[in-house]
């Protein structure tokens, strides 16, 4: 039986980061954003992009980035932080999370998603948001699942030059 483990990211997690977050674009969004975006991600360039990040904001209080380990390996990785220029003030926001593809069917998504729920509980919220790329239905099917559900607001992102429909979800902590 593998070991899942949730902890909060830390800077020495930077690679790793980099390594999961293009792993798990290049596998959850094809055919959802066009194959040369995906092609392009670069480990090196997201793995710096995390670095920088969690230099800038290492304080968990304001919000928490989280890895999930499959025996000791980072295959998933979260972000939770108060709602970003959403309509509704004292909302927290699940604004990521992503997994690579050897992390699926394994429990490591669902034992993250928990982990950011404590999170955003942590960090007072008592309802977060999610945004969701309409086109993604198996991202969908796990957050329906976890009892997050749509709330019909929508909006539309350019990513890699194409547009992406994200649906809203929400739930009560």
């Amino acid at each position: 039986m593998s070991t899942i483990t949730v902890r909060d990211a830390v800077l020495a997690d930077a690679s790793d980061l980099g390594r999961v977050h293009v792993a798990a674009w290049q596998a959850a969004y094809i055919g959802i954003m066009p194959d040369e975006y995906l092609a392009d991600l670069n480990e090196a360039d997201n793995a710096e992009a995390w670095a920088g990040a969690i230099e800038r904001n290492p304080s968990p209080a304001e919000g928490r980035r989280l890895v999930v380990e499959l025996d000791g390996v980072v295959v998933g990785l979260s972000l939770v932080w108060p709602a970003r220029g959403d309509d509704e003030a004292g909302l927290g926001e699940l604004i990521m999370i992503n997994l690579a593809p050897e992390g699926w069917g394994t429990g490591a998504g669902t034992a993250l998603l928990a982990a950011d729920v404590d999170a955003l509980r942590d960090l007072g919220f008592t309802e977060a948001v999610l945004w969701v790329a309409e086109a993604n239905a198996r991202a969908r099917r796990f957050y329906e699942r976890e009892g997050w559900l749509p709330d019909g607001a929508t909006k539309t992102d350019t990513i890699g030059g194409a547009p992406i429909v994200e649906l809203r979800y929400r739930r009560r902590l």
